[in-house]
């Protein structure tokens, strides 16, 4: 075979997994689309939990009792198809004082501790052993959970089991809690909430889910139909190659550089600060997304992701959420700014030419020479900023009347010349 029919051959193939991998947007939106017509006023709330578990986020739902944030979660569940999967593709427990290490973990060898001195675990069909997990009541867990390696598994995907380490199969952890844990700076702050607030603190994605408040849809809502289903299905398969080829997604530094001006400014107007290890972590927030709109790459509107990582307590959420907004509209306030220099090229040019018309050294073409200068440093500006303006529909355009200038003051130059 040929090395060009090979490179064919290849693309086609690569072509043909693009394909493969994007069709499961497709069916995330279409997920999406079911649980916000079964469920009244879930948009965000479903979007989190998507956007989580395509980039394999932790993620976590705060409202009062009562709201359906379990029935939501579970409902999403329902829709996987774990076939063909091996030990404990789904883990649930509901914690509370009563649960002990060994609902979560699973129980102890005790001919091993007998032995060695050492808990070991017989961990599957327990967390450790998980492909999905969701707790409910979360921030009900007592100590011995929380100490037993659940932070372990929630930051690095291992237990210590024994003198092991197991490298879990988590792609996916979710939780729901009926309360925010309270912070530092809070006046009635206890021990127990600096506890919680290291969990808290494991969960990039939070989202608070609020009752319904239109009052047609609390009518719906009262004669909604409980068994209505759908036929979508998600395997776990799809799933989890979403996951392994979202690093494919493309985020350029246009968008890196809009996040970092997204948690600068939180921190600077609002003093919400965003840690390192949060602003780079939700990038995959962002990448998922893209995805999830069916891109292979990122562009401002995909940073709406990050109404549920750059919050801590639940008054910075509008305050985040309106500066995501504020930089969202960023390429189109620039797109303004390029029409703006290009309008005022073209007006200093007709200024020099009736001003120094009249003139003996009047020398059109030079005038002309420096509108196209400008012209050229006008463009080499939008490209500094946005290097791929097409992405960007205010921005290509202005884009485009730029180079349509240019070349059009260079073919005037050459009429004069």
């Amino acid at each position: 075979m040929e090395r060009r029919d090979q490179s064919k051959t290849v693309h086609t193939y690569i072509g043909v997994l693009m394909n493969q991998y994007m069709k499961t947007s497709e069916t995330l939106r279409e997920i999406h689309q079911f649980i916000t017509e079964k469920y009244y006023e879930v948009e965000d709330f479903s979007l989190c939990i998507l956007l989580s578990m395509i980039s394999g986020t932790n993620m976590i739902a705060l409202g009062q009792p009562g709201i359906a944030k379990s029935a939501v979660l579970r409902e999403v569940v329902k829709l996987i198809e774990f076939d063909g999967h091996e030990g404990t593709p789904y883990f649930h427990i509901q914690m509370g004082s009563d649960v002990s290490p060994n609902h979560v973990f699973g129980a102890p060898d005790i001919d091993y501790f007998k032995k060695h001195g050492i808990i070991k675990r017989h961990f599957e069909g327990f967390l450790p052993d998980a492909i999905i997990a969701f707790c409910s009541e979360f921030y009900r867990v007592n100590d011995q959970v929380a100490n037993s390696g659940l932070l372990t598994i929630l930051n690095e995907g291992e237990f210590k089991n024994g003198v092991d380490t197991i490298q879990t199969k988590l792609r996916f952890f979710m939780a729901d809690t009926n309360f925010f844990p309270k912070q530092m700076d809070d006046l009635d702050v206890e021990e127990t909430d600096l506890k919680l607030q290291a969990l808290h603190d494991r969960f990039l994605s939070r989202v608070l889910v609020k009752p319904v408040s239109d009052q047609a849809n609390k009518v719906k809502m009262v004669l909604m139909d409980d068994t209505y289903t759908t036929d979508i299905r998600l395997s776990l398969d799809d799933l989890i190659a979403v996951q392994d080829h979202l690093k494919e997604i493309q985020l350029g530094e246009d968008i890196a550089s809009l996040m970092v001006l997204i948690s600068t400014t939180l921190e600077q107007n609002h003093s919400i600060f965003i840690s390192p290890r949060r602003l780079k972590l939700s990038r995959n927030l962002v990448k998922a997304h893209a995805y999830f709109s069916g891109r292979s790459y990122c562009v401002a509107e995909d940073l709406i992701a990050l109404q549920f990582s750059f919050w801590q307590k639940e008054e910075d959420i509008i305050k985040a959420l309106d500066c995501i907004y504020d930089v969202m509209n960023k390429p189109q306030h620039d797109a303004h700014a390029f029409d703006e220099v290009l309008q005022s090229i073209l007006d200093e040019l007709d200024r020099n030419i009736d001003n120094q018309r009249d003139f003996d050294d009047f020398d059109i073409a030079a005038l002309y020479e420096q509108a196209i200068e400008d012209c050229t440093k006008l463009t080499e500006r939008i490209l500094m900023a946005y290097p791929d303006p097409e992405r960007y529909v205010d921005v290509n355009a202005s884009y485009k009347e730029v180079s349509l200038t240019y070349k059009r003051l260079m073919t005037e130059h050459d009429a004069v010349g």
